[in-house]
């Protein structure tokens, strides 16, 4: 059991000898639901249309501008005629999905009284999706059921249509969670719905569909992997099952993010950043995540840049800045990303190799990110620390250390 989430008092029984210890363990009370029901494995894409069938007769096909005109997307299509289903197609869907195409989409569903869902591609398709889904059956526009701070948030009264998710990449994790990240232009802001009512019912991960998705993609989106992970397994709000599926989560990255991004048509490693990648999310559906993507997600809205990349341009800065607030945990981090690191070395000592094992990954993966690269200029650090406290409050409190404005600002600087 993991210490962060028990607490300090641990009572020896009277009556037990010193050489065959026996200890009470109290455990702080916690929460875990994941209703969705998982389907993965090579070739299962072809049970598409069966899984929706149960669902009604009319999709809302939302997918991946990318996916257009290839073989995998006539392969689904025939799948579900094959299945004796009509379908509405929607492609409207930008890398930071927009508030605005969101609600043409939504609109668009309501209009064709589709019954089911179904969304093909990466986050961006797949938030889209869950936001469709959800204001489909409730009312209303996207914006409105986000997380601002301060402001009045519509609360879905009614249950989304039903949603089968099919990622293209494995990096989001969006397919396990009940989130859906939505950016407003108009705003330069990009905030979350938060709702157990977008949780998909089905979440089909075929690895197969995977294998053409460029390296650079491959890297980016495997680091937003792994930033699920490590955050959620650092986050205040961690549990024992969240902190099991962080784990499980770095260790198959470690361990296959390399070789999905050199040799992208390695199905095993494929398959196992898929799985990492649903692990991730589980665990921040519990535990939620922290400061990178407090940073990272309204730096996407300020410049556009893809999300990945903003979290691996503050990932070794923030866990410095954090170090001693989460010792423990980054150094098994350490151990699980560098087979080789040295066992002699202290626990402070281990944690405290994490950025330089970091920028080493980055190199082996080609990765060269900074905010500065992504278009943030120095007169925009101030606004973009003030959007961390608009969308994220969420984020912030979950993080080990405390954090303040003047942090924010600081790390900023150190992330150009």
């Amino acid at each position: 059991m993991y210490t962060t989430i028990i607490d300090q008092q641990i009572t020896k029984k009277e009556g037990v000898s010193n050489n065959r210890c026996c200890y009470t363990i109290k455990m702080k009370a916690f929460d875990f639901k994941f209703p969705t029901q998982v389907v993965m494995g090579e070739g299962r894409l072809n049970e598409l249309g069966t899984l929706a069938k149960e669902y009604g007769d009319k999709v809302f096909l939302v997918y991946d501008p990318f996916l257009k005109g290839s073989q995998t997307l006539e392969n689904i299509k025939q799948n579900l005629v094959d299945s004796n289903l009509d379908f509405v197609e929607f492609n409207d869907i930008s890398p930071n999905p927009r508030n605005t195409s969101i609600d043409t989409g939504t609109e668009l569903c309501v209009k064709e009284h589709c019954e089911v869902v179904v969304a093909i591609g990466g986050g961006s398709a797949i938030d889209s999706a869950k936001a469709n889904a959800l204001v489909a059956t409730n009312g209303g526009n996207c914006w409105e059921y986000t997380e601002r701070a301060g402001e009045d948030v519509t609360r879905p009264t009614k249950p989304s249509l039903p949603m089968i998710v099919v990622p293209t990449t494995a990096g989001t994790g969006t397919e396990a969670t009940s989130f859906a990240v939505i950016n407003n232009p108009s705003e330069k802001r990009k905030c979350t719905i938060i709702s157990p009512t977008i949780f998909p019912d089905i979440a089909l991960v075929d690895p197969e569909i995977m294998k053409t998705i460029p390296p650079m993609i491959t890297a980016l989106t495997g680091l937003d992997t792994f930033a699920h992970a490590l955050e959620s397994y650092i986050s205040v709000n961690a549990t024992p099952i969240s902190e099991m599926l962080s784990l499980y989560s770095i260790e198959l990255f470690a361990k296959s993010i390399r070789e999905a991004v050199h040799n992208g048509t390695n199905v095993e490693a494929r398959d196992q950043m898929a799985l990492a990648c649903g692990l991730g999310g589980a665990a921040i559906g519990t535990a939620g995540v922290t400061l990178p993507h407090a940073l990272g997600q309204p730096l996407g809205a300020l410049t556009d840049a893809p999300h990945g990349g903003t979290l691996a341009a503050c990932f070794p800065q923030i866990i410095e800045w954090t170090l001693p607030y989460a010792e423990d945990k980054l150094a098994k981090v350490s151990e699980l990303l560098d087979s080789q690191l040295d066992q002699k070395l202290t626990t402070a000592e281990k944690a405290a190799e994490l950025p330089r094992i970091l920028h080493e990954l980055y190199t082996d993966l080609g990765v060269d990110v900074s905010f500065g690269k992504y278009g943030l200029k120095e007169e925009n650090i101030e606004e973009l620390a003030d959007l961390c406290f608009v969308g994220f409050l969420q984020d912030l409190s979950a993080h080990p250390k405390p954090v303040t404005r003047e942090d924010v600002i600081k790390l900023i600087h150190s992330c150009m």
